[in-house]
């Protein structure tokens, strides 16, 4: 699949596995819009990736509820289709159980890991049915899935948003089917700000994951995946 002027919205691309996979879209020729919280770091990545390839800043706090129109409206102002949303953005706070985390928790990160990215594939659908082969790939976790929700207690408003947001990709996949390409990703325990020093993995790791992800034949939908390998939800 040839990637040259392909449009890619990437969310959360400033650190981490959206930066890598920013990245890898620009050297493949892809134009990208990205997404960033911080202001100064935003403006400091933009001028790198923009010495890479055509590439577009928008800054979004995704606890905001105008942040997915706000992304929605820089992007149809600049294009009349998109190719690739890749909703990247996410936050992780590590408590041992419910009571550790409190009430509030739940409520504060649901906004960001599932509601901000379900109403962005909300608004990102009529600029998608116009684009080619186009595919949207959620971001989930391992931690995520049902057995370790069957098995872990711990960090469980992570654990259960991003289950949810595997639910979200289902009911996404089948109403799109045949039109718009939905699929929910692993992208590995990684070194991140999100995944902390100890994981096993690089940041590279998981933009390689998205980007083979991208490459599955466009049919491939409504399913969990690894890179390339399909997972169980």
């Amino acid at each position: 699949m040839g990637w040259k002027g392909k449009r890619v919205v990437v969310t959360g691309a400033t650190r981490g596995v959206g930066y890598h996979t920013t990245l890898r879209f620009l050297a493949a020729g892809a134009c990208v819009v990205g997404t960033g919280k911080d202001g100064q770091r935003l403006k400091a990545v933009e001028a790198e990736f923009q010495k890479k390839g055509d590439f577009v800043g928008v800054k979004t706090d995704w606890e905001d509820r105008a942040a997915p129109k706000t992304l929605f409206d820089a992007v149809a102002k600049r294009w009349d289709s998109v190719d690739v949303l890749c909703n990247n953005a996410a936050v992780q706070t590590w408590k041992k159980d419910w009571y550790d985390e409190g009430l509030d928790l739940l409520e504060q990160h649901f906004r960001i890991n599932v509601l901000a990215p379900h109403e962005l594939i909300y608004r990102f659908v009529p600029l998608l049915e116009k684009g080619q082969e186009p595919r949207i790939i959620n971001v989930g976790s391992g931690a995520g899935n049902f057995q370790s929700l069957s098995t872990q207690a711990d960090m469980p408003t992570y654990r259960l948003t991003k289950y949810t947001l595997g639910g979200v990709t289902l009911l996404w996949a089948a109403q799109l089917k045949g039109k718009i390409a939905v699929n929910l990703l692993d992208p590995g325990w990684l070194k991140t700000d999100l995944g902390g020093p100890n994981a096993p993995g690089e940041p590279e790791d998981g933009g390689q994951r998205i980007w083979e992800a991208c490459e599955l034949p466009w049919e491939q939908t409504g399913k969990f995946w690894y890179g390339n390998q399909e997972i169980p939800f």
